[in-house]
């Protein structure tokens, strides 16, 4: 065989045995699974639901007072400034609150103005509160006590539900020792999940007594009954 031709064909073998090894190294290689440790313990679970109870004592009530008044120009710059310290002589140590403020002029040339504020104000103070506005009103503007209502204030409230939460923490803790002891592991808390809705229990809206008219009552505190549930789920890693 001539040397040309000897050399032609291993040069032909050698491209060929290449090729076949580029087209075995496309080919798709099986996967391979591997098991990994999972980040995450493995936890014993206990799920349960606490709820505690607590009243809610009121000895304050919120009280409405509606001016009316009919002023000239040069009244209706003092105006606000009087009201305020009239507001502040009908229930002394009282924050009052302007919640609305109005004025229109009439056909006669007069500003007609018609105010709120409200304040809360302690129980035992409450005897006579509406004479004391009708003292306050002289001719061209009237004080009246529009509302009296008896109940918690939302401050008294939000304590309440704090204090309630102190309760289910120290129960949820109490829980936890008596299970170590008893299973002789180390719980601890998951989660806890407040029932929000449950806050007032089986009173579907604070228990407030109205009264629009009439004397002046309220001596005896008003309580209110709060609810706080908690869903929770205690944990021990096996």
């Amino acid at each position: 065989m001539n040397k040309k031709w000897f050399f032609a064909a291993i040069l032909i073998a050698g491209l060929l045995l290449l090729v076949s090894i580029v087209r075995a190294s496309d080919k798709p290689t099986t996967p391979q699974v591997v098991q990994l440790a999972s980040p995450y313990p493995s936890l014993d679970r206990i799920h349960y639901v606490v709820q505690k109870e607590q009243w809610v004592i009121s000895d304050s009530a919120r009280v409405i007072v509606g001016v009316n008044a009919n002023l000239t120009d040069e009244a209706l710059d003092q105006f606000q400034d009087k009201m305020n310290k009239n507001l502040a002589m009908l229930a002394k140590n009282a924050s009052w609150h302007i919640t609305q403020f109005n004025r229109n002029q009439d056909s006669s040339g007069l500003e007609q103005v018609s105010a709120q504020a409200e304040a809360r104000i302690d129980n035992s103070t409450l005897a006579g509160l509406r004479a004391k506005a009708d003292k306050l009103s002289s001719p061209g503007i009237k004080y009246v006590i529009v509302d009296i209502q008896y109940g918690p204030s939302d401050e008294d409230i939000q304590k309440a539900k704090n204090t309630l939460r102190q309760k289910m923490y120290a129960a949820i803790e109490e829980e936890i020792r008596s299970l170590n002891k008893l299973y002789k592991q180390d719980f601890f808390v998951n989660s806890i999940d407040f029932d929000l809705n449950s806050d007032f229990g089986s009173a579907p809206s604070p228990m407030l007594m109205k009264f629009s008219g009439g004397a002046d009552n309220g001596a005896v505190p008003v309580n209110q009954k709060l609810v706080l549930q908690a869903d929770v789920i205690l944990a021990a890693k096996v």
